[in-house]
This record gives structure tokens, sequence and C-alpha cells, in this order.
């Protein structure tokens, strides 16, 4: 601005004659007049009234000049549609939307490069939609909220929509494959044992990916329809035990492995070594949880824990567990037979032996705390077998109670070396009182190893060869040695087939008990109240077994009668029987109830239903 320049006026002094000098009267002064500038207090009126038309004007103009257009500042799926009508937003909308999803966002960390195709994401976007919510901002709503609206726009105050729809699911492989790339566990500070001294390995801390940050930038991108690289977030994972707090503790963990520890128990010993030991010291933590496991939003990121240095009681205990495992020794009972009436020792019993497992944890827990030598006398409990050379009186086994026999010409050779070893796994057995029979059971593993060979079994409506085809003429023989004795069958089935083999002496089929274990057992209980005691003999085509014990009851076989059909193999039929059971007279004159079979089998080659127990009195 230009300086005013001061102009400076000085009247000329006029040239008087002299006159004689009157002093003037002398007055008071008046007192000061202020004089008040009204032009001052009125400056800002002019300003006020322009600042009231432009606050009134502007608006206006901002209206009118889009009534049918986008307001500038409204951006949608990340497309600014500013000055659009709703067509033409609708149009740049969908094409920009289709042009994103041939696009791939990018992830990165250090040397690791994630593409992510838009497409397999399936965003969706909806144009019209977006469009109309553009085109209806500043528009729609009350007074106050279309006030608002416009206040940000002409404050330039970007407004951002989105349509966008995902599936959460499209993106976990991704984040999957990203996280185990990117991820890496904390390695805790752990114990070696070198030179008789226990030595800390040092601690490292590891990383994770932020999952859930990288889900909403990703989101974030698919909203803004940006392809801007995303830095990966990565979280650092700090161990739980540190070296130092490791090595702190050191003095106290090379007191504990000072010394190995002897530990005796009957005429032997073991040695416990400074390595096992140093193996017992705690030095593990809680696992992390894993959010891909848990599905638990608090498992994203890692809760602060701590370690516990110290001897571990777990794994004192697997020891002691391994320890019994090689020291325990299961009872044996004495093997009997019966020959010429008499009942006779083949083979001696053997008491068991069994560690104290819990004083054994505490005993070897508390040496450890010790200096010097280090001994353990283990605890030893000793186990008589049931049945040994004391007590054979005591057992009842003194008697015949039944037999069963079974006689199966034209077999094989193979079928026949299947019937004799499973014969010979059941001579001798030993069944206490009130103890349920299972032949699946006590049969045991068939195979090669066990002296069977391949031989047609019954499966379904099929012969197949397998190990131990054959085996059913042995279970099949043992349920008439139990139906003879009048002993409960609480499991059994029959075969599918009529077979020839399983027939004699009755000329009719249903006598049998097919087995397939665990499938198909065949079982039975022993009701008598005393030991019994099994014994089989082979001969030739021939199979017996011999049940000795008490006779308290005994049953007699009643057919099997035909009801419908014959042996005529292209045909059906139906066979009954019954087994009578009775009480010994000896021990009551009451009759036992009897049980009631109903057989049925089938001569045709097709499955029928299971042989059907009914007890009646």
């Amino acid at each position: 601005m230009a300086k005013r320049k001061r102009l400076d006026i000085t009247a000329p002094t006029a040239t008087r004659p002299s006159q004689p000098v009157v002093e003037p009267a002398i007055e008071p002064e008046p007192e000061p007049v202020v004089v008040t500038n009204q032009t001052s207090r009125r400056w800002w009126l002019p300003i006020a009234g322009v600042a009231v038309l432009v606050a009134i004007m502007y608006p206006a103009s901002f209206i009118l000049s889009h009534h049918s257009t986008i307001y500038p500042g409204v951006v949608a799926d990340g497309v600014s549609l500013g000055g659009l009508t709703a067509a033409q937003a609708e149009t740049r909308l969908a094409e920009h939307a289709q042009a994103f999803r041939s696009q791939a966002l990018t992830v990165t960390q250090d040397n690791t490069l994630l593409r992510i195709p838009v497409v397999n994401l399936a965003p969706e976007y909806d144009a019209p939609a977006a469009a109309r919510l553009a085109y209806q901002y500043g528009r729609d709503g009350s007074v106050s909220q279309r006030a608002y609206a416009l206040a940000r726009l002409m404050a330039f105050r970007e407004t951002a929509i989105t349509t966008l729809k995902t599936k959460d699911k499209q993106l976990v492989p991704y984040l999957t494959s990203l996280y185990d790339d990117l991820s890496t566990p904390a390695q805790n500070a752990s114990l070696t044992f070198q030179n008789n001294k226990a030595q800390a390995t040092a601690a490292q801390a590891g990383r994770r990916l932020d999952i859930g940050q990288l889900s909403l930038i990703i989101r974030d991108r698919l909203t803004t329809t940006s392809l801007d690289p995303i830095p990966a977030p990565v979280y650092t994972i700090n161990p739980v035990l540190t070296t130092e707090a490791l090595e702190a503790a050191m003095g106290s963990i090379n007191n504990l492995i000072a010394s190995p520890v002897t530990l005796e128990y009957g005429s032997q010993t073991r040695t416990i070594d400074q390595s096992t030991i140093i193996s017992w010291v705690n030095t593990a933590t809680p696992a992390p949880r894993e959010f891909w496991f848990s599905r638990r939003i608090e498992d994203l990121y890692p809760v602060d824990s701590s370690a516990n240095l110290g001897l571990s009681p777990t794994a004192i205990q697997r020891y002691v567990a391994t320890l019994a495992d090689s020291i325990d020794q299961s009872a044996r009972n004495a093997g009997l037979t019966m020959q010429d009436g008499k009942l006779i020792i083949n083979q001696p019993s053997r008491n068991g032996v069994k560690l104290d497992r819990s004083t054994a944890v505490v005993d070897i827990t508390k040496v450890l705390q010790t200096t010097g030598e280090r001994r353990v006398s283990l605890k030893l409990e000793t186990i008589a077998a049931d049945v040994n050379e004391t007590n054979l009186e005591s057992l009842g086994i003194k008697e015949l109670i039944s037999t069963g026999d079974t006689f199966f010409p034209g077999s094989p050779s193979t079928r026949l070396t299947n019937v004799r070893a499973g014969a010979k796994r059941f001579n001798g057995i030993l069944l206490k009182p009130g103890e349920t029979f299972s032949f699946g059971a006590l049969l045991g593993e068939v195979g090669p190893t066990t002296g069977y060979v391949p031989e047609l079994v019954i499966i379904g409506t099929k012969e197949v060869k397998q190990y131990g085809g054959g085996l059913c003429q042995v279970s099949s023989t043992a349920f008439r040695a139990a139906l003879a004795a009048g002993l409960p069958i609480t499991e059994r089935v029959n075969h599918s087939f009529a077979i020839s083999y399983y027939t004699w002496p009755y000329a009719a089929p249903g006598v049998d008990a097919t087995i397939y274990y665990p499938d198909v057992d065949f079982k039975f209980v022993n009701d008598t109240g005393h030991y019994l005691l099994m014994q089989t003999t082979m001969s030739g085509y021939s199979l017996k077994f011999e049940f000795f014990g008490t006779k308290t009851k005994s049953g007699t076989i009643r057919g099997p009668q035909f009801i419908t059909g014959s042996n005529d193999a292209t045909k059906a039929s139906r066979t009954v029987f019954t087994v009578m059971s009775s009480i010994s007279m000896a021990k009551s004159p009451k009759p036992m109830p009897f049980i009631q079979i109903i057989a049925q089998a089938s001569t045709s080659r097709s499955l029928t239903s299971s042989i059907k127990l009914t007890f009646s009195t």
C-alpha cells in the first residue's frame, strides 16, 4: 500500500504595529470533550452482510449447480462420482468393478510376495445401489442430516460409500498359506548336558502374522478397490523362558543332577543317569493356542505366561510307569489236565510281581534333593496265582460235566490244519466261577505266525479264503459242550449256509456257532459256582470238547428236526431243537427251567436270520 504523504501547512506571520499588551483575565480551563467515532463502530457491518450473503448464496449455488448430478466429494466403491448423473455413475462403477476384478492384490514381507487374484475373493459390488446412494447423499434424510452432509461436501471433506459383499471363506486359504510362510514359533531357552553339567541353550524370539489386521487391510482394499501393495503385518513373539531366567536357575539345576541314582529291587539294580534326570527338569511352557484350530478370537494374539522351573512330577511318573512295565509280571495259574479222573498239574504256577508306583515316585523325588550317594530301594508287591499247587481241592474240578462232538469228513488238509491249531488254543482253558467265556477273545491272533493257513470262510453270502477258515468247527464243538452242560448261552449266531460239517449227527442244520471276531462271537457264562476246565481232543476228522468241574445240571439236545424243507441244497429249511436243562438230583429234586432254542437254517445258498434264543419256564 502506498504511503500517504504527510502535508504540513504553516501560516505566514503578519507585521503589525506595536500596541500595548493587555494581559487577558485568567479563566478556568474548559472540561475536555470526548468525541466518539461512529464510523469505526460500523466497519464490520458490510463484512457481516457479505458473509451472510455468501452463506446464503454459496449453498444455493452449490445445490443449483448440481441439481441433477452427484455432489462433488462423493466416492462409491473407490470411484469418485462428483458431477455425474446417477446413470453415468452406475456405468462407471460397473466398468471399474469389472476392471478391478481382473487385477490382483499383493502382500509383501521381506522376500515373500503373495498375489491374491481379486476374482478369487469373489467380491460383489452393486453398481445401481451405489449410484443411487451416491446421488441421494445430501438430498435424503432430515433437515439436519441434509445440512450436515452438505456442510461436509462444501468443506471439501470426502464421503465414501460402499456396497461390497465378500465371503470370508474365500480369503482363508490365502491367509493360511501366508501365515505358514511368515510365522515362526518362539524358541524357549533349553537345557543340555555336557561334562556332567547343565548348560543353557539361548532362547530365540519368533514372529506371527497378524491375520486379524491383514484381514481388515484386505477388506479395506476391496472396499476402496485399491491395488496399493499391502505390507504384511507381523508382530514379534517373545519366548516365555528366556536365556537369562534359565541361567539364573542353573545352580539349583546342577544340584539336582549332581550324581546318578541307583535303584535296587530284589537282586537287581538299575541306574538313573544324569542326562535322564536333566530331562525331568521342567522347562516346558504352555503351548500357544492357534487360531486356525481353536477359532477363538483371543487366540489371534499370544497371552503372557511364565515357566515354572523345577522337577516335573509328570516326567518322573512317566519314567516310573516305564520302569514298572519292565518289572511287573502277571501271575500265571498252574496248568491243569484231567487224567483218569484225577486233576494233574502239567505246568507249575508262578506268582506275579508289581511295583509300588506311587511310593517309587515319592522316593525318587526325595533322593534328588540330597547330595552324595543316591540309592532307592523299590517296593515290590507279590501277587499269588489264583490257581496254584496249594488250592487245587478248592477249585471244584472233580468230574466230567459235558462233552461236545463234531465230525467233519471230507475236510481238506488246510481246513484240518486250522481246526487243529484252534482246538489246541482252548485245551486247558480255565474259567472262574461267574466268568464269561468269549471264543474270539481267547482265540487271539489268527495268522501265519500262530499256525493258521488260508481256507474258505463264509462272509455274508460269499465264500472267500482267509487265514483260519474252518475255526467255526471249533466254536460249534464248544457250543455243543456248553449246551450239554446246561450253561447260559449269551451270544451265538448260526451259519448263513447249511454246511454238512455242522449237521452230524443230527442229519439237519441248526446246532452250530459261527465266529468272525469281533463282529461275531460265541459266548456263554460259567454259572456252575466252581472252576471249569476245558480239554480238547482231535483225531482225524473228529473233534471233542470236554468240560470238567462240579456237575450241578445237565442239558439234553432234542432234535434238531425239520419243520419245513430238507437237506436239499436248493430248498430252504427250518429246523427246531430244544435243550432240557435240569439240576443234579443230588442237589435239588426240583426241575430246572428249560431253554427252548428255535434255530433257523437254510440249505439254500441264501442268507438267513440268526438263531433266536427264547427263555421260558
